[in-house]
């Protein structure tokens, strides 16, 4: 269930719940994506799962988070890691009470290492709430994108999340053309300012543009049945 749909009456008093803490994120994703194509992207994996565990309550996508690495480019917002953390901490202290779990997801890939921290940091101090981040970019998941594609998968706004966006938000995405170059960059995420080695903000070494709906479709679809799998197998456990 959509926590923002419920009433305060729906909870029962007598029962603990399984949260899911959304978090996507608002930055640029070169000249064919919108600055909100993460979060987009989150809210179609959220929503696909939401209706695989109807009994998890899921929490509304964070849309502004971790992106400072995209400073430089107009438009991109970010909070700070350690203000990040802060937010996730109260967050998380609103709905202890009524927790059995908290799982945290972020298709953003700039969130992935505050979320293992934070897990870290307050499994103990949280506990007996389990407490877990849930990866969407498993070994499986990046070789079966890889070979939909024929090649590298992208890191940021290129082959793969373009398709995806098609799926999303079609009227706000736009089709690169074919002959439009890609700048092959090693270790992107290395710096903290992707735009001293990326000036339009892609990050994708596949040699060609292969952008589909249908392969949009099946990267979504993965990544939901990967949060789905999580899901049952944490809220089997109790």
């Amino acid at each position: 269930m959509f926590l923002e749909r419920m009433r305060t009456t729906d909870f029962d008093s007598k029962q603990k719940y399984t949260f899911v803490v959304s978090m996507g994120a608002t930055e640029q994703h070169g000249p064919f994506l919108p600055l909100g194509t993460d979060s987009y992207i989150q809210d179609a994996i959220i929503t696909r799962a939401e209706k695989n565990v109807t009994q998890a309550l899921f929490l509304p996508t964070i849309r502004i988070t971790c992106s400072k690495e995209h400073a430089g480019f107009p438009g991109s917002l970010w909070i700070e890691k350690e203000t990040m953390k802060l937010v996730l901490r109260d967050l998380c202290q609103s709905i202890l009470p009524h927790a059995a779990n908290i799982i945290l997801v972020s298709w953003h890939g700039g969130n992935i290492s505050l979320l293992n921290r934070f897990v870290e940091e307050y499994r103990a101090p949280f506990s007996p709430v389990y407490l877990e981040h849930v990866s969407l970019d498993s070994e499986e998941i990046l070789r079966k994108t890889s070979d939909l594609l024929g090649g590298p998968v992208d890191e940021h706004a290129g082959n793969s999340e373009t398709s995806m966006m098609l799926v999303c938000e079609e009227e706000l995405t736009k089709l690169p053309p074919d002959d439009y170059p890609k700048t092959k960059i090693e270790n992107a995420w290395d710096t903290d300012r992707l735009v001293d080695v990326s000036k339009d903000g892609i990050v994708d070494n596949h040699p060609k543009w292969i952008i589909t709906k249908e392969i949009g479709e099946v990267c979504i679809d993965m990544a939901a049945k990967e949060l789905v799998m999580h899901l049952k197998r944490v809220m089997g456990a109790k």
